[in-house]
């Protein structure tokens, strides 16, 4: 019997120590790289592999998107937990090609990925390695990534790269990588268009199509990602499948044995980091830290009301001021008529008082703002979408399981400012927006206006693939967070935008 242990770490977004950094003096917390590589107990017959997303979406990585480096340090990190294998997720391209560089030339561990291809050669990408373990094993090892990829990223970040097909680029090595090893492990960026449970499907895109790999490639293990699901283990067509949760909170650790006969048996859960972080790489990379926090408390400006969240359903009915105030940057910034913003799964809020760590944990995406022209029509499919995350069915309003499976996608709530719009709950899906009015008067169908947005949903993503149609008429290529600091640095004492502009009818 030979065995096989697996450790993979995924959706890690930056972060290193234990802390979610809203809180200073929360430096202690069940998280963070130094902590999971301190769990690890690796062998002549351990893998550990990380699934991309993996230097975005904290402010320790913010920071480092400004700053000069030679070496990134979740190389460093990641060399120190012993890493052997890689793959690309789409957040890992939003600071460009020398920042992402800077990451994979520094690391032990080898990049694969079938779909991604370096135009440049200055990063070596593979699009799978078959490794014998100790005992003899031969583990094929193959990566690859959500194909969305080209949607979402700026085209700016791309120059060096193509993005293929996802499915085709599997299909393309699959057969040549299974017939030479024992045990096929396919490492995802992306999850899974049908719920797990009833077996339904949730999508028709190719933004994750794990269930289309496990139904047409006979991986014996697929480890996934971009989903942010808890998914300690089990099977799907044959495939045993598992998931992380986000910004290294968990870890999964898999053990695979192959009996004398051929059969396997594959075990996995989900683990808490260790209690202790790496003292190496924590003492090593603390100056760095420590910058990162003192830069977090800079006072950036004072607005006149605290802007802290509500629960997600209290927001999308009733307005958030919080929205407000950022759609109130997004229109002095771009000039638009009206503008749309949306929220995190979860964020921080403003105290009156605000710092760059507010608005780091408010804001997490480098996005940029996209200017579209747009008609009436359009703007009303909008709200429609909107509208959908609201759930009635019981007359207790929730939100909709169309935002919660198989990913949570509160990110996919839009809050706009400029106009005045309502929703009549009580109608069905698709004719719940009963009025859209701006400056006072009903927006017909032919009408246009011009609407600010982060880049990510003008490429039509979570549902709005009717932006696409639409003309861009500017673009803002300054990075949200920025933005935001920028204005207070303008407009050191901010009055809120205080005006309601949804109204909700059950």
């Amino acid at each position: 019997m030979k065995k096989l242990k697996i450790y993979f770490t995924s959706d890690l977004h930056g972060y290193i120590y234990p802390t979610d950094y809203r809180d200073a003096a929360k430096n202690n917390m069940n998280m963070g790289l130094l902590k999971i590589i301190n769990s690890f107990e690796k062998d002549g017959n351990t893998l550990v592999i990380d699934g991309g997303d993996t230097i975005q979406g904290s402010p320790f990585t913010n920071y480092l998107s400004n700053s000069n480096f030679e070496i990134h340090p979740m190389s460093e990190v990641m060399n120190e937990g012993g890493y052997d294998y890689v793959t690309l997720g789409n957040h890992d391209f939003n600071y460009g090609f020398d920042y992402l560089k800077k990451y994979l030339n520094n690391i032990n561990a080898k990049c694969l990925c079938t779909n991604v291809n370096n135009k440049t050669n200055e990063i070596s990408i593979l699009p799978y390695e078959i490794k014998t373990m100790e005992n003899g094993l031969k583990v094929g090892v193959m990566g690859f990534t959500t194909d969305f990829i080209n949607r979402w990223e700026r085209p700016s970040n791309l120059e060096n790269f193509t993005v293929s097909d996802t499915a085709a680029s599997i299909k393309a090595c699959f057969n040549e990588a299974k017939q030479n090893c024992d045990i096929l492990v396919g490492v995802y960026h992306g999850g899974f268009e049908y719920d797990l449970e009833s077996h339904t499907e949730l999508s028709k895109t190719s933004e994750n199509i794990a269930y289309k790999i496990c139904r047409e490639f006979d991986f014996d293990i697929l480890l996934t990602g971009h989903q942010h699901m808890s998914l300690p283990g089990q099977e799907i067509h044959g495939t045993y499948i598992a998931q992380t949760p986000p910004n290294g909170t968990k870890f999964l650790e898999l053990h695979l044995e192959v009996n004398d006969s051929g059969s396997k048996n594959i075990t996995s859960e989900l683990r808490v980091p260790a209690d202790t972080p790496n003292k190496a790489m924590f003492d090593k990379l603390m100056t760095l830290e420590n910058q990162v926090q003192q830069w977090l408390d800079t006072p950036v400006g004072h607005l006149d009301v605290d802007l802290q969240p509500t629960t997600h359903i209290d927001m999308a009915v009733n307005g958030s001021y919080l929205a407000n105030f950022i759609n109130q940057i997004q229109l002095k910034e771009s000039e638009a008529d009206i503008s749309v913003t949306s929220f995190a799964n979860s964020i921080k809020g403003f105290n009156k008082d605000v710092t760059v760590r507010d608005i780091c944990s408010t804001y997490m995406f480098p996005n940029t703002l996209a200017i579209l022209s747009i008609d009436g029509k359009t703007l009303k499919l909008a709200l429609e979408r909107c509208a959908s995350y609201i759930d009635n069915t019981t007359g207790e309003l929730k939100v909709s399981d169309l935002f919660l499976k198989p990913k949570v996608e509160h990110y996919n709530y839009d809050y706009f400012s400029g106009i005045e719009y309502t929703f009549d709950l009580s109608k069905e899906l698709g004719s719940r927006v009963t009025s859209i009015k701006f400056k006072g008067k009903p927006v017909k169908y032919d009408d246009r206006l011009t609407l600010a947005m982060n880049n990510y949903r003008a490429t039509g993503a979570g549902g709005y693939e009717f932006y696409t149609e639409c003309e861009v008429v500017k673009e803002v290529l300054k990075e949200m967070p920025d933005i935001i600091i920028d204005y207070f640095r303008n407009h050191a004492e901010v009055i809120v935008d205080k005006s309601k502009y949804i109204t909700v009818i059950q």
